[in-house]
């Protein structure tokens, strides 16, 4: 067989994400998804693309992962009559999310592959598939942390951006982001205050799409062991950064359970305000009232 004009397929594997199937590596995982190479780990490569879709279905499985109801190659094909019985655009909305079945990093593919489908939010709205509206949502999208493969986003932030498109511009970001977690926009009482900057660049980074209250809590622990070492040293550079970095992460824990580090800071203050007491071996310990 002449392979010198045939498509290559890759089927690649992303640690603990997935197991996806494609003829162009480099745009589509490395510069679509925002993989490093050293990331990505190719399991098979063939000119066949039936061979490449059922290693797929494969591999998904034995990784635990879901199994694509509709393989590489039928997407591919573009076989509409097999994809309207199936109904592909199958979407979960309650009253206060929609979800998708996808990953975060795959919701751009699958929503191109349906514009012109709409969203019917509970309250009635009909929200249709768009280019504009693929890239809020490609803004907004979070994953599931209880479901594997399936992302959702906020639909009062939705109606939102749909009551007012140009709110949504790159002053405006740090609110929509906020939206992502729990649909309320989240108000400081500084301006420009720096912890709106860290979640700003948090969220660029894709922590709050990836990352949860376990793995921050986790990385608190490591700053924690960075600052001990600093004190044992005695060193006020490493002790500065570390106490900056666990400010850094309090704050990004803080907004992956829900609130914001200043209404956890304000809430502790509430309660330490009139508290009594006295100072022990160097530490404020309070007085014990029955």
């Amino acid at each position: 067989m002449n392979y010198m004009n045939k498509k290559m397929y890759f089927v690649y594997h992303v640690p603990k994400v997935k197991v996806g199937v494609t003829a162009n590596l480099g745009k589509r995982v490395f510069e679509e998804q925002g993989y490093d190479p050293s990331e990505v780990q190719i399991l098979h490569t063939t000119y066949l693309i039936e061979e490449a879709s059922e290693l797929e279905k494969m591999y998904q499985k034995s990784f635990g992962y879901t199994v694509d109801q509709m393989t590489y190659a039928e997407l591919m094909k573009g076989n509409k009559k097999k994809t309207k019985s199936k109904s592909k655009f199958k979407i979960n909305v309650t009253d206060m999310t929609t979800t998708f079945p996808c990953w975060s990093f795959d919701i751009t593919a699958l929503l191109e592959r349906n514009v012109g489908e709409t969203i019917k939010l509970n309250t009635g709205e009909k929200i249709a598939i768009s280019d504009t509206l693929i890239e809020w949502i490609k803004r907004n999208i979070k994953d599931s942390q209880y479901t594997k493969g399936r992302s959702f986003i906020y639909n009062k932030a939705l109606l939102k951006f749909i009551k007012d498109p140009s709110q949504d511009n790159l002053e405006n970001q740090i609110d929509v982001i906020y939206d992502v977690v729990n649909g309320n926009k989240i108000t400081t009482k500084c301006e420009n205050c720096i912890f709106d900057s860290i979640r700003l660049w948090a969220a660029d980074r894709g922590l709050y799409q990836k990352g949860d209250v376990k793995t921050q809590y986790v990385k608190l622990q490591e700053e924690a062991g960075e600052v001990a070492r600093a004190i044992i040293k005695n060193d006020p550079v490493e002790l500065k950064d570390g106490i900056g970095d666990m400010v850094v992460v309090l704050t990004n824990l803080a907004h992956l359970a829900g609130f914001t580090i200043e209404e956890c800071i304000e809430s502790a203050y509430d309660v330490i305000l009139d508290r009594q007491g006295e100072m022990v071996n160097g530490s404020f310990v309070k007085n014990e009232t029955l």
